[in-house]
């Protein structure tokens, strides 16, 4: 069919020369501006093909062996293996604790009985996460005159639209799972202009502005419900006063009512988002399964902040062990924290983290230490404010259907866009974030931040 659309003007042209040829008489004049119009009317075959083949090129040559330094999470799981994929759910196996049966006996005496630990099966839902990207039909063509070559054109608009999409995959590992980006703060009512609030709708979660950007569609839900108020897109976004500036008014009625991520007619509550750390340290069923024991480990304050200490720091990590077996081998965190933390450092640990390299190249910026060793400390600048994540990185798996990469199911990255000059794609991930060993992980939230450091973007 693309072989045919690209080429169907030309053959037009060679079957009426040809037509008119065999009868001895010239192409009637009034057929040329219709033949001329056909050929000059499209982007041509050479376009296309070349910022297909650069397209390729970029992703592969530039973006896959680079490492972005604000999306550290995403690089630190293994990936999921020994699962079943249905179509619509991955079905994996979960341990949930330790069996017992261990005993001594004398001689002749009976073996103690056969028992196992308690196993279950787990289920999860595929997460699909896109990015459009479109080129200017006339930045396409001054820049191939001007520069000799598509690729400063595409190169610009690909590091953009590539940063936007491991941004958005970075701030779902920290979600709830519900789809909230924040709560609807200040003074509700009927406005184009909203206060945001609570980053991830949690408590002293930090600027619900922190992850909007001019040009996203935010979904307005009521708390009860819930219902949809409407779709409404960003125009502007004030971080100082916490606000968005929304294309039309929208009528918000309560604090309670919260904002989603959102295209024009879908959004990340619909649609389901990931089951990030917030939801697996949580209280609560997880891939449908219900076990107190396996749940994350939780030390908070009530919403009441507090400074974070040594001894709260160190009941975490042993609590962590006491229930799992396990010791946590990361410590994810806002700057404001670490910033908190390290002022009660050993100069020690401000410096032993700098020994210490993660996946994807990435250094930490300390080390908490402890009996059991060290513990590298990573800052996040998407994590919830006031909280220190605590991760065993093998009790989460990432399970990519299909890994971040360009939609080419007809084998070409771009297309020309109907009615308009100019052509377009998309980066997709068919993902989610697996639980294997919750206990393993754990939070110590309601804790003092920095907030005057924060993510920013215009």
């Amino acid at each position: 069919m693309r072989f045919f659309m690209r080429y169907s003007w030309v053959l037009a042209c060679v079957l009426v020369a040809a037509v008119f040829h065999v009868h001895g008489q010239a192409a009637p004049t009034d057929l040329l501006p219709v033949i001329g119009f056909g050929l000059a009317g499209t982007v041509t075959p050479t376009t296309l093909v070349e910022l297909n083949d650069l397209a390729k090129d970029y992703f592969s040559d530039v973006y896959l062996p680079q490492f972005n330094p604000d999306t550290v999470l995403k690089h630190q799981f293994a990936r999921l293996e020994n699962a079943q994929f249905t179509g619509r759910k991955w079905i994996h196996g979960i341990k949930l604790s330790v069996g017992g049966g261990a005993s001594n006996a004398g001689a002749n005496k009976s073996l103690p009985d056969a028992t196992q630990g308690t196993y279950d099966q787990g289920e999860s839902t595929v997460v699909r996460t896109y990015t459009r990207m479109a080129l200017d039909g006339l930045v396409i063509e001054v820049t191939k005159k001007r520069d000799g070559s598509y690729r400063p054109a595409l190169a610009e608009v690909m590091a953009d639209r590539l940063q936007a999409h491991d941004l958005e995959i970075n701030r779902q590992l920290f979600s709830n799972g519900d789809g909230k980006m924040a709560l609807v703060g200040g003074t509700p009512g009927a406005s184009a202009t909203q206060t945001l609030a609570s980053d991830y709708a949690v408590t002293n979660g930090g600027s619900g502005t922190r992850h909007a950007y001019i040009g996203d569609t935010l979904a307005f839900y009521t708390a009860t419900g819930p219902a949809l108020i409407a779709r409404k897109v960003v125009t502007a976004v004030d971080h100082d006063a916490q606000t968005v500036t929304l294309d039309s008014s929208v009528t918000t009625t309560a604090t309670t009512n919260w904002v989603s991520k959102s295209t024009s007619d879908d959004d990340n509550y619909n649609a389901g988002e990931a089951q990030g750390i917030l939801k697996g340290v949580a209280a609560g069923a997880l891939q449908t399964i219900t076990h107190s024991l396996w749940e994350g480990v939780v030390m908070d304050n009530s919403g009441t902040l507090r400074d974070i200490t040594d001894p709260l720091v160190m009941t975490l990590i042993a609590r962590i062990r006491a229930v799992s077996k396990r010791t946590p081998n990361i410590a994810v965190t806002r700057p404001g924290v670490i910033l908190k933390y390290s002022e009660i450092f050993l100069p020690l640990r401000r410096i032993d983290g700098q020994d210490m390299q993660l996946v994807g190249g990435f250094k930490p910026i300390a080390a908490i230490v402890h009996g059991g060793g060290t513990i590298p400390v990573v800052e996040d600048l998407d994590c919830p404010n006031s909280r220190l994540f605590l991760l065993t990185t093998d009790s989460l798996r990432m399970a990519d259907l299909v890994g971040t990469e360009w939609a080419d199911l007809d084998g070409a990255q771009f297309d020309r866009i109907v009615g308009k000059d100019g052509i377009e794609g998309y980066i997709r991930k068919y993902w989610q974030l697996i639980w294997v060993q919750r206990n393993a992980n754990g939070v110590l939230s309601d804790v003092q931040d920095i907030t005057t450091i924060d993510r920013r973007q215009a």
